[in-house]
Protein backbone atom coordinates (compact mmCIF):
# COMPACT_ATOMS: atom_id res chain seq x y z
CA UNK A 1 0.00 0.00 0.00
CA UNK A 2 0.94 3.19 -0.86
CA UNK A 3 1.89 5.82 1.95
CA UNK A 4 0.29 9.26 1.49
CA UNK A 5 1.25 12.33 3.82
CA UNK A 6 -0.59 14.55 5.84
CA UNK A 7 -0.30 17.98 7.81
CA UNK A 8 -2.17 17.72 11.09
CA UNK A 9 -2.63 21.13 12.68
CA UNK A 10 -3.23 20.71 16.20
CA UNK A 11 -4.32 23.59 19.10
CA UNK A 12 -0.99 23.52 21.80
CA UNK A 13 -2.71 24.47 24.69
CA UNK A 14 -0.16 26.08 27.33
CA UNK A 15 -1.79 28.00 30.19
CA UNK A 16 2.00 29.69 30.51
CA UNK A 17 1.27 32.00 27.54
CA UNK A 18 -1.08 34.52 27.05
CA UNK A 19 -3.16 33.44 24.63
CA UNK A 20 -3.37 29.94 26.28
CA UNK A 21 -1.10 28.27 23.42
CA UNK A 22 -0.33 28.06 20.28
CA UNK A 23 -0.75 26.15 17.10
CA UNK A 24 1.78 23.69 15.25
CA UNK A 25 1.94 21.08 12.69
CA UNK A 26 2.83 17.79 12.45
CA UNK A 27 3.77 15.85 9.00
CA UNK A 28 1.63 12.30 8.83
CA UNK A 29 2.71 9.33 6.89
CA UNK A 30 -0.60 6.96 6.81
CA UNK A 31 -2.49 4.86 3.86
CA UNK A 32 -5.70 6.72 4.38
CA UNK A 33 -7.32 9.70 6.04
CA UNK A 34 -9.10 7.80 8.42
CA UNK A 35 -5.48 6.35 9.68
CA UNK A 36 -4.21 9.72 9.47
CA UNK A 37 -7.01 10.50 11.70
CA UNK A 38 -5.97 7.90 14.09
CA UNK A 39 -2.30 8.94 14.33
CA UNK A 40 -3.37 12.61 15.06
CA UNK A 41 -5.28 11.88 17.68
CA UNK A 42 -2.52 9.34 19.21
CA UNK A 43 0.30 12.20 18.98
CA UNK A 44 -2.68 14.32 20.93
CA UNK A 45 -3.31 12.12 23.77
CA UNK A 46 0.55 10.72 24.40
CA UNK A 47 1.19 14.53 25.00
CA UNK A 48 3.84 14.88 27.61
CA UNK A 49 3.35 18.03 28.50
CA UNK A 50 -0.30 20.66 28.58
CA UNK A 51 -2.64 19.38 25.98
CA UNK A 52 -3.45 19.35 22.50
CA UNK A 53 -6.58 19.44 20.40
CA UNK A 54 -6.41 18.58 16.79
CA UNK A 55 -8.07 21.32 14.61
CA UNK A 56 -7.56 20.12 10.84
CA UNK A 57 -5.82 17.59 9.01
CA UNK A 58 -5.36 17.47 5.18
CA UNK A 59 -3.10 15.98 2.33
CA UNK A 60 -0.12 17.62 1.40
CA UNK A 61 0.32 18.29 -2.20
Amino acid sequence: MKMKSYKATFFRHNPQFKNGGYVTERKIEAVSLPSARKRAREISEHCVYGSMELLDIEMEA
